[in-house]
C-alpha cells in the first residue's frame, strides 16, 4: 500500500512510519517539521494539499498530525481548532475527491466527562478543546466518508523520552519521582498499535478501534510497574493527587479495547511484559547503567 502519513516526523508518527515500511508499505511523510525523510507541508493549506495528493497519488491517508498540548488547545482554542479539527476536514474533501481511504488516529481524551469502561460505540463526552476537536473530526469521517478507520488511543510509550524512560532514568539516579495517583487511563505500548494498524490496513476493517493497553493504571501504579520490571526502588515514588480545579485532564478514561482485539484478533500483552521484552530503547538512550 501507497499511505500518505500526516505528522510523520512525530515519535508515534516515526514509529508507525517505520514499522509500515518494514512490513512492505510505500510511506509518503509529510510534516510541518523539516526533515530528511518527510515532504514538508502546511497541513492547513488545502491547495497545497491537494496537489500532493495529485503527484504522490497514496491509497490510504494515514492522518496522526495534532496539536496535543491540552494546555494550549485550552488557551487558543481557535488556533488550534484550525489544526486539530481543520486539518481533518481538508483531508477528509480529499479522500472524498480522491477515492482515498482515511484512518484517523483519535484518542481517549474524546470521553472524560463520566468514568466508565467506554466502549466503540459510546457516545463521545469531552471536557478539553483538544477531545472536542477530536470528537468533532471523528463525527465529521463518519458522516462524510465510507472507507475509513478511526484508531482511539491512549498514553503511548514505546519510546525515548516516553513515561516509561523518565522514570527509569530518574529512579536508577536514586532520586524522587513523584506522580498522580487519581490519573487514571491505559498505558499503550506503540509495538501493540502497530500491529493492530497494520491488521486494520492489510484487511481493509472499517469503523472505530480502540488500540490501546489491556490494563488501567493511575501514573503512581504505571511507575511502580517500571520499577518492578528493572528491579528499582519502588519507595523512591511518592503518589500525589492533581488539583482538577486547576489542572483540565479528566481524572479517569478507561478506554475497552476487548471488541477491537477480538475483531482484529490481535491481542496485547500486558504492561510489565511489554517494557521487560522491548527495553532496548531505552539501553540506547543512555539511560541504562
Amino acid at each position: 500500500m501507497k499511505i500518505f502519513i500526516s505528522g510523520a516526523t512525530g515519535v508515534v508518527g516515526k514509529s508507525l512510519s517505520d514499522y509500515l515500511h518494514k512490513a512492505g508499505h510505500q510511506i509518503i511523510g509529510v510534516d510541518i517539521i523539516n526533515s530528511d525523510d518527510t515532504i514538508y507541508a502546511d497541513l492547513r493549506d488545502e491547495n497545497s494539499i491537494f496537489e500532493l495528493v495529485s503527484e504522490y497519488n497514496p491509497e490510504i491517508i494515514l492522518h496522526l498530525a495534532s496539536i496535543k498540548n491540552l494546555n494550549y488547545c485550552e488557551n487558543n482554542k481557535a488556533e488550534t481548532h484550525l489544526t486539530n479539527y481543520g486539518v481533518t476536514e481538508i483531508l477528509t474533501r480529499v479522500c472524498l475527491a480522491h477515492k482515498i481511504r482515511l484512518i484517523f488516529f483519535s484518542s481517549d481524551y474524546v470521553f472524560g466527562k463520566y468514568d466508565r469502561f467506554w466502549r466503540e460505540v459510546d457516545t463521545p463526552c469531552p471536557t478539553t478543546q483538544y477531545g472536542i476537536d477530536k470528537a468533532e473530526s471523528e463525527k465529521l469521517i463518519q458522516n462524510t466518508l465510507c472507507d475509513f478507520a478511526i484508531i482511539r488511543t491512549a498514553q503511548i510509550y514505546g519510546f525515548p523520552g516516553d513515561f516509561v524512560s523518565l522514570v527509569y532514568q530518574t529512579l536508577n539516579s536514586h532520586q524522587t519521582f513523584t506522580t498522580y495517583s487519581n490519573l487514571i487511563n491505559c498505558p499503550t505500548w506503540i509495538g501493540d498499535i502497530s500491529i493492530m494498524l497494520n491488521k486494520i490496513i492489510q484487511y481493509n476493517k472499517q469503523g472505530i478501534f480502540h488500540c490501546v493497553g489491556l490494563e488501567a493504571l493511575s501514573r503512581y501504579q504505571f511507575a511502580n510497574e517500571i520499577a518492578e520490571v528493572f528491579s528499582l526502588e519502588k519507595s523512591h515514588i511518592v503518589a500525589e493527587n492533581l488539583d482538577f480545579s486547576t489542572d483540565i485532564r479528566p481524572p479517569i478514561v478507561r478506554l475497552n479495547g476487548a471488541y477491537t482485539y477480538n475483531f482484529l484478533q490481535v491481542y496485547p500483552g500486558k504492561l510489565k511484559k511489554n517494557i521487560s521484552e522491548n527495553s532496548s530503547y531505552i539501553k540506547e538512550s543512555g539511560l541504562r547503567e
